[in-house]
Formats: structure tokens, sequence, C-alpha cells
């Protein structure tokens, strides 16, 4: 990354980050659309899959057999999310194979993993081996420990090989809470909005409201039951911010 286009403190940063796992259910979409993307400066979201049906707003979808057009806009652009939708996985890493040198594109690659399963945590040990196989370097690879269970019995098994690769890691990298980022997409509200504090259980909002909608939206973005769900998913919002931001810091660190 060049040094001369990082934000400085006070602004959101920017990078190009690739996000993938080889195993389904890993939370590469809910990562990459919230705690990740909420985060940087404007990013481009590409999400490369094989039928297009879950993309959302400015997100651009694109199949890997294209993915050389996505690496002209990460050599032209500092702020770019790729995540690597799992039906596009061994097609992506077939391109990148082909593509020599690609991977110097990206800053990081991020590995989303939950503690469901043994098999979902293998998946993900052979998604970073196949990762270092075709020249990611270690020093790039960020391992996202997503918690669904209080036991880390799985995760032993992957730190155990994270440490055989020589990957840094910090168990400490977990979220807990993604049901509002959802929450706050169905309601057309973006992250900031709620987590700079503008949202107030009055009715001077309801109005501010009204006057920020789009017409189309205008009967139901001012009713008291989408206020209502508004100020609850503020409240979710609020109380897991400094836990998201110290989970970006601990990955992304080195751009601070």
């Amino acid at each position: 990354m060049n040094n001369d286009n990082r934000p400085s403190k006070k602004s959101k940063p920017e990078f190009r980050v690739l996000i993938i796992n080889s195993s389904g259910n890993s939370t590469k979409t809910i990562t990459g659309r919230g705690p990740i993307r909420n985060r940087m400066r404007k990013p481009i979201y590409y999400k490369v899959g094989y039928i297009n049906e879950d993309t959302k707003g400015d997100e651009i979808f694109i199949t890997a057999d294209k993915l050389s057009s996505v690496h002209q806009t990460l050599m032209q652009s500092m702020s770019v999310i790729v995540e690597i939708e799992i039906a596009a996985y061994e097609k992506t890493i077939q391109k990148m194979q082909e593509m020599e040198g690609c991977h110097d594109d990206y800053d990081f690659v991020l590995i989303p993993v939950i503690n469901s399963s043994l098999k979902l945590i293998k998946d993900s040990i052979r998604t970073i081996e196949t990762l270092l196989s075709i020249g990611i370097p270690a020093d790039k690879i960020r391992i996202l420990f997503n918690r669904v269970s209080d036991s880390d019995e799985y995760f032993e098994l992957l730190t155990n090989r994270l440490d055989d690769l020589n990957i840094h890691y910090d168990l400490r990298a977990h979220i807990s809470s993604y049901a509002f980022y959802e929450k706050l997409d169905s309601l057309n509200i973006r992250y900031d909005e709620v987590t700079d504090g503008k949202l107030e259980a009055d009715e001077e909002h309801l109005t501010q409201l009204k006057n920020a909608s789009n017409l189309d939206l205008f009967t139901h973005r001012i009713c008291k039951p989408y206020f209502i769900e508004a100020v609850s998913a503020q409240r979710e919002a609020l109380a897991s911010k400094q836990q998201h931001d110290e989970v970006f810091n601990i990955l992304f660190s080195n751009l601070f």
C-alpha cells in the first residue's frame, strides 16, 4: 500500500481486502457488509459468485471468470472489498493461479471462521493452506474468530495449525453480534447515523425522518413502528460499537 494514500487517524481507512473461506456459513457476507464496510472509507464492494442472488445497494456482482476486471479496479482504487461466495471459491482460486502476482493487489486477506463444527474448521484450514500455496504471504492473512459456543475446542485445532504456518492471530478478534447491521439495512438507515447518536425518541426526529425520506418511503419511514425499530437497532449498534471497533483495529492495526 502506498503510504501517501493512507488516511489520517481521524478519517476512515482505505485498503483492499479479500474475504474468503471455502466453507459455507462462515459469516463472509455479513462481516463484509457490516463491521468491515462501515469502518472503511467508501469502499467499492464486489461479490464474486455463480448467480447474482444476494447483492444489495451498490454492491457489484461478478462471476469468477471475470475476476481480471476486479483486479483492474484493485490496481486503481485504494478502498475495495472483494467477497468470494462459496460457489465461486474453486474457480476464483483457479483464476488467481492464472493471474500470476494478482495477490499483490490485496493489502489483506480476511478469513472469517465459526467454531460451530469440526468440518468448518478443517475447511478453513484448507482455505488458508491453499491461499499460501498460490502465493498469498502469511503476513497478509487475517483470521476472524466468530463464536457460536463458549467452547474453543475447534479453534484450538485452527490455532495450532496457524502456529505451524507462522500466521499471526489474536483470539480477541471475534464479533459476538451482527443482527443490527441487517436490521439497519432493512430500515434504510446508515450505520453512521445511529452510532453518531442522531436518533432520539422524540417527535423532532420523526420530522427529520420525513424530511430525509424519499417520497415512495414517506409513509413507511415516519410511522411509529419504524421509529421504534430504528431506536432498537441504534441501541444494539451502540452497545456493540466499541467491541467492533476494537476487532477492526486488531485485524488491520498496521494501518493506523
